[in-house]
């Protein structure tokens, strides 16, 4: 008699192997779905919690926003600093007035007065 490849068996010995088998298949198909779950859920955890993850990047993101409007901010002052340098170096009466008005000078023959106010 050919080997058919299929275990064949007469009585209650055959039927528990045929039982055995599936229940280890079964087991095993178990083991197999938990594995990849667990691992599905460790890749998920880790994009969205991990260093290189989505609230990681969310928070870069912020902080770069945040950067790029302080540098907003700083080009707009330095423009104005720049334009009052200008003005120092070149307008002779803004010159003037700021010597007259910071540090109390006075033109020849011009006379300087001083208030004092009444909660002084």
């Amino acid at each position: 008699m050919a080997y058919s490849g299929r275990v064949t068996g007469n009585g209650a010995g055959g039927n528990a192997l045929w039982r055995q088998i599936r229940a280890e298949k079964k087991r095993s198909g178990y083991v197999f779905w938990t594995v990849v779950l667990l691992s599905l859920l460790y890749l998920a955890g880790a994009l969205v919690f991990g260093d290189m993850g989505y609230l990681k990047l969310r928070t870069l993101r912020d902080r770069s926003h945040a950067l790029q409007a302080q540098v907003a901010s700083l080009k707009q002052k330095d423009a104005q600093l720049r334009a009052s340098m200008k003005d120092y170096r070149d307008d002779k009466f803004y010159q003037e007035k700021l010597a007259r008005e910071d540090l109390g000078l006075a033109k020849k023959n011009e006379y300087i007065f001083i208030f004092n106010s009444p909660d002084r």
